[in-house]
């Protein structure tokens, strides 16, 4: 009984899907089946020379809060909580490269809308350089983030709105001054005169943060997801007003490298 409960469930999620997120879901196994070498890697005190030939490389902290209560649903492929997804996330670089493009050091944040489940894609979105990068680094961290490189920036650039088989669309990129602090267990993300995240770790039974593992979608596969609570997330840009309060929170370390799934990308205003 439990094996056909399971079965029926799998041919639902599959029913709303299409072709394309089809392949998004073969895409997410992929990278799933390469995490546990991505995350030997990171641990590894060699992991920026081991990964230094690769087109692009891209390793550091993220966090984001979203509409979702806690924990999100998404992350196990279901439907938002309120029958949409609308996140703030931002992503500290400590080390990296993009083609020949040192982006050590950099920021990038990124306000997304997904207007129904994840795997029917269709999203808005929009990315943040900050405003130190060069003008050469922030071509080419909005390649990476559109997906141009592939790897599992790709696979999530392929949830981006955009006719089928045809490019993905963006709003277009913009440099704003970010600002991204971590004082655990709190964690707060400005990007200036745009939009605002602020959130707080969860604490378990014994004290120690709340965390899961192996969730089917993540932003930063394989490293175990930190669950929070967000106090405030705003956002003001591209036409689009939203805020709200006591939402979804989640961070993890990540690491991102060129490979399959490379999209085409448009900006559209």
């Amino acid at each position: 009984m439990i094996n056909q409960i399971k079965e029926n469930n799998k041919k639902s999620i599959l029913s709303k899907v299409s072709d394309s997120r089809r392949t998004f879901i073969k895409s997410l196994a992929t990278v799933a089946a390469a995490t546990p070498v991505i995350g030997s890697l990171f641990r590894s005190k060699d992991a920026d020379a081991a990964l230094a030939d690769h087109t692009m490389y891209l390793r550091g902290t993220y966090f984001e809060s979203c509409t979702c209560e806690t924990i999100c649903p998404c992350l196990l492929l279901l439907d938002p909580t309120k029958g949409y997804c609308t996140a703030l996330l931002g992503w500290d670089i400590e080390k990296g490269h993009v083609g020949t493009v040192d982006v050590s050091g950099t920021k990038v944040a990124m306000f997304l809308h997904a207007p129904d489940n994840l795997l029917k894609g269709g999203f808005t979105m929009a990315l943040y350089v900050d405003s130190s990068a060069s003008s050469s680094q922030r071509k080419a961290l909005t390649e990476a983030y559109h997906g141009i490189h592939g790897g599992h920036l790709g696979v999530v650039a392929s949830l981006a709105k955009g006719a089928e088989g045809g490019p993905r669309e963006f709003l277009p990129t913009r440099s704003a001054r970010i600002s991204y602090t971590v004082n655990s267990p709190h964690r707060h993300l400005v990007i200036d005169g745009i939009g605002e995240n602020k959130m707080e770790q969860l604490a378990g039974a014994a004290g120690r943060p709340v965390v899961v593992h192996d969730t089917p979608l993540a932003v930063a596969p394989p490293f175990p997801i930190t669950v929070s609570r967000a106090s405030k997330m705003s956002y003001s840009d591209h036409g689009i007003e939203h805020s709200f309060e006591g939402g979804n929170g989640l961070s993890s370390p990540f690491v991102y490298m060129d490979g399959a799934n490379k999209q085409t990308a448009v900006e559209k205003s």
